[in-house]
């Protein structure tokens, strides 16, 4: 009876470590790059630019400004209209050139406004008709 409990138990044991997730020995050198990174994106980040924005990037009405952002020909813009009227929307490069773009909301409800033309780095804020906020997504 030992010798099959001895049996049972061993192989249990074996079932169970091949089930149970193994963790490379080295994983925290497996998960980092091997080449540091290049002066440039060392200088981006130091500006404040974001070199890995999501996409869509989420902005918010009335409450500042986006990080730099590397845009690249047409920017849409979407949102939901909670109030009718005007939303303004300022792209500002590098340079502080100010981009302003107007969209006026005629009905509730989502609203597309696409920008074309929107090369290099650019920042973002927007403002609502009544300054309550909300959220819009950038796609670039």
């Amino acid at each position: 009876m030992k010798k099959y409990q001895k049996t049972a138990i061993a192989v249990l044991s074996t079932m169970a470590m091949l089930l149970v997730p193994i963790q490379a020995a080295f994983a925290d050198e497996a998960a980092t790059t091997t080449n540091p990174p290049s002066q440039e994106a060392q200088t981006l980040e130091a500006q404040g630019i974001d070199l890995f924005a999501s996409n869509p990037y989420p902005g918010y009405f009335d409450q500042g400004i986006s990080p730099y952002i590397y845009m690249t020909g047409v920017v849409t813009i979407t949102f939901n209209a909670r109030v009718l009227g005007d939303y303004n929307f300022t792209f500002s490069n590098q340079n502080g050139t100010l981009y302003p773009v107007r969209w006026t909301a005629h009905t509730y409800g989502s609203q597309v406004v696409t920008v074309r033309d929107v090369y290099g780095y650019q920042r973002i804020s927007a403002t609502s008709p009544d300054g309550g906020g909300g959220e819009f997504n950038i796609r670039y």
